[in-house]
């Protein structure tokens, strides 16, 4: 997720204030992250949600797409780990110089979608004036949503921060945390059943409504639920000393009981969404939980120079997610124009997931060049003589 201090790492367009050695777990994880958002867009655009759910490769790939679904919730589990620490005086002048380094984001956010809307008239010969520019800046279009989500986030953090940080014992860390996910996840594991008819109990995929057996209007705060998971394993858990290969194992099956759960509620039909396995859902949390968990535990060997390009690509992720609609929009087309039959579709993800990664690092560092040379124009600029009147 996105850091404001030396100490944190930092996205598109954020530079650290001095290269320092550090763990590249977490770099690792905002990758992953990231890979796995180009991942599960496959599954949006390759054509696997308009498929039936029948045979091995579609059961394989129901798997896979069991799994990608940790990409957005990782990256807010992340946010709290990072920035849980970050002491934030809610006093008027310390607030508004911290919510002013939002603008390092918005940069890179407003430089991408400028690359997105170079695209889209110069290539697909879009009609975009002004006013077409505007809303599209100002609608969060294409893979941007996830900025507009960060952006109340982002403000609410020293809040968050001062909740947390005015509760003295682990105790209550815990108990906040637990009416969190009692919050935000246990209707996807109770509403998810239709009790009218019993065959529909043990054959879910013959209904499209569900009793609800718990609340649920607060299941879209998700987000601040991720963020205090983070925070709590920052605070409680020696991350080092959990034990890898157990993390490892119970991923493993994690994501097998769920995929398995997913495979059955779509069961002859097109891959069936519903909350028990949307981002605050026990599916994602489980898994989220789990990955972070194995990433972070291995104690990793590595000289400065692989530290060095893997804090390099992490830096990058953010303005590629963005950009990554691009290669989307460019290779998507052209895969669906040369194979026709859906589940032929499948077996070239991996191959996909690489072209739209590479290319989309490599946009997100040409954003990172214009903003530099922004920069230096505006440094010069400022740097002018003022001329008055004479």
């Amino acid at each position: 997720m996105l850091g404001v201090a030396k100490n944190l790492i930092h996205y598109g367009g954020m530079k650290k204030k001095g290269y320092e050695k550090k763990d590249i777990g977490l770099d690792l994880t905002r990758i992953v992250a990231f890979v796995s958002v180009v991942s599960i867009h496959f599954f949006l655009n390759s054509g696997y949600y308009d498929a039936p759910v029948v045979g091995k490769r579609m059961y394989i790939m129901t798997l896979g797409r069991t799994f990608f679904g940790i990409c957005v919730p990782l990256f807010m589990l992340l946010s709290g780990y990072l920035m849980i620490n970050k002491s934030i005086s809610i006093e008027k002048r310390a607030i508004f110089s911290y919510y002013k380094k939002i603008s390092k984001v918005l940069g890179t956010y407003i430089v991408a979608t400028g690359f997105i809307i170079v695209y889209k008239i110069v290539i697909l010969h879009d009609v975009l004036n002004i006013k077409g520019i505007l809303l599209n800046l100002l609608g969060y279009n294409q893979y941007s949503w996830y900025v507009n989500m960060y952006i109340g986030l982002y403000l609410l953090i020293p809040f968050l921060n001062l909740l947390w940080n005015s509760i003295e014992d682990k105790n209550g860390h815990v108990l906040l945390v637990f009416i969190l996910l009692t919050m935000t996840v246990l209707p996807s594991v109770f509403n998810v059943y239709n009790f009218e008819e019993q065959r529909m109990l043990v054959r879910p995929y013959l209904t499209t409504t569900y009793n609800k057996l718990v609340p649920d209007w607060w299941t879209g705060i998700y987000p601040i639920t991720y963020y205090y998971i983070g925070a709590y394993i920052k605070h409680h858990v020696e991350i080092k000393k959990v034990n890898t290969k157990k993390v490892f194992a119970v991923l493993i099956g994690t994501i097998l009981l769920f995929g398995i759960n997913n495979i059955w509620r779509s069961y002859s039909r097109g891959f069936f969404f519903g909350i028990w396995c949307d981002w605050g859902s026990l599916q994602d949390t489980a898994e989220t939980i789990l990955v972070f968990l194995l990433i972070n535990s291995i104690d990793y060997k590595t000289n400065d120079n692989i530290s060095k390009l893997v804090a390099k690509i992490s830096d990058l992720t953010f303005g590629a997610y963005i950009l990554s609609w691009i290669p989307d929009n460019i290779f998507y087309p052209k895969m669906i124009g040369r194979v026709s039959e859906i589940q032929s579709r499948m077996k070239y993800c991996v191959l996909m997931v690489l072209i739209v990664v590479i290319v989309a690092l490599v946009l997100s560092w040409g954003v990172q060049i214009v903003q530099q040379i922004l920069k230096i124009v505006v440094h010069k600029i400022r740097k002018m003589p003022y001329k008055g009147k004479e």
